[in-house]
């Protein structure tokens, strides 16, 4: 009897979900806005693509989010360079207007700071890239 107590549960809860309440369309607004909170971007480095791409500021906020969240599951180290101490990781970010994009990231404390963003998907070529970026900075 618990289990069919369970289904009954999770079925009410399915029911509730696709009638169409208010909670679902709230949910990626609050999620969007946290990204925000958790992910900057550095001037330097990405600021010539996200001027092109204004839209891709918020599709790489929430992909970094995601990575943050879900343990850095699709993320890779970047470079053996390091950014302000931290480790530098890079994934793909799929975006409508921009098409796909590489980005840089580092992370401390929690959040992640976009360091650089490069439409140049062959990861030899992003990471030579990135290496002459880091080198470059002050």
């Amino acid at each position: 009897m618990a289990k069919a107590g369970a289904a009954a549960g999770a079925t009410g809860m399915a029911s509730t979900a696709a009638t169409g309440s208010a909670a679902p369309t709230a949910a990626p607004t609050a999620s969007a806005r946290d990204a925000a909170d958790k992910v900057t971007f550095d001037k330097r480095g990405c600021q010539a693509l996200l001027r092109k791409h204004p839209a891709l500021e918020g599709r790489v906020a929430a992909t970094v989010e995601s990575q943050l969240a879900h343990g850095l599951f699709k993320s890779k180290f970047a470079t053996a360079e390091r950014w302000e101490g931290q480790p530098v990781w890079e994934c793909r970010v799929n975006e409508a207007s921009a098409g796909s994009v590489r980005a840089a990231f580092s992370v401390r404390d929690g959040e992640a700071t976009v360091i650089y963003l490069s439409p140049t998907l062959q990861k030899r070529a992003f990471t030579a890239e990135l290496d002459r970026f880091l080198r470059r900075r002050p």
